[in-house]
């Protein structure tokens, strides 16, 4: 008859003869001692006090409604106010268009009435919060 011993360092189980029992080995492993437990030796039973777990029930969650979409249908709605915001975002990059055109004519080509070369910083300014302006009114809902 043979007795199962288990390494307590690396867990490797060897099985070793009746007459070994009450010895210490070295485990082939890793080195560490072993010790043999003698026949007479009670082995502890873990099984006989083992009792399954009780098994809790959880709350269920329940699902959440399922939130229904509605159908509707976009309607075109045209309000005085929307026109003249639109209308007035297009005229608005058309200037800003206009004035970024001709400062870039004044840059290059254009001089001043004392006949130094015109510098037109303020049209680029005044230009680009024109086209701001448009885009802002073009875009907003």
């Amino acid at each position: 008859m043979t007795i199962s011993v288990q390494c307590d360092e690396c867990f490797q189980s060897y099985k070793v003869r009746d007459d070994r029992a009450g010895q210490t080995l070295k485990c082939k492993s890793c080195g560490a001692k072993i010790r043999v437990p003698a026949a007479d030796d009670e082995i502890e039973d873990l099984n006989e006090d083992y009792e399954p777990p009780g098994a809790t029930t959880r709350k269920k969650k329940k699902p959440a409604p399922a939130k229904k979409k509605k159908k509707t249908k976009k309607s075109i709605s045209i309000s005085p106010g929307k026109v003249v915001k639109r209308t007035f975002g297009v005229l608005s990059l058309v200037i800003g268009g206009l004035m970024v055109a001709g400062a870039i004519y004044m840059l290059f080509a254009g001089e001043a009435p004392d006949g130094k070369k015109a510098r037109p910083v303020y049209a680029f300014l005044v230009a680009s919060g024109f086209l701001g302006v448009g885009k802002k009114w073009l875009t907003e809902d």
